[in-house]
């Protein structure tokens, strides 16, 4: 007896469990990138103008790569489609030599 009781209460919650619209969490990581912010990036910029204008880089510099910043960004929406993006930022000699920005660059509105 016992033993149908529990087999009934499994498939009821089952049941129930999928009757529920089930909600799920956006999940945010890593630095928000602002596209304005990133526009005012110039080559010959210091690494301290550089960390004013977009904060702390989530990567910055390894024992391999000391010359390079890295700026990621992922977002994971309960629905929808998850958005991945990266800046890194190349120095050479205290100066910013190079930024690369896996986002393309939007056309002005005109």
């Amino acid at each position: 007896m016992l033993k149908i009781l529990t087999s009934i209460a499994v498939i009821a919650t089952l049941l129930a469990a999928c009757s529920v619209p089930s909600y799920r969490l956006d999940v945010q990581q890593g630095n928000a990138i602002d596209d304005d912010k990133v526009a005012q990036l110039r080559e010959g910029m210091t690494a301290r103008q550089v960390a004013f204008l977009l904060g702390t880089p989530q990567v910055q510099g390894t024992f391999v790569r000391e010359d390079r910043w890295d700026y990621v960004y992922y977002k994971r929406p309960g629905r929808g489609a998850t958005e991945l993006r990266r800046v890194s930022v190349f120095f050479d000699r205290g100066r910013v030599a190079r930024i690369e920005d896996t986002r393309p660059p939007t056309a002005p509105d005109g």
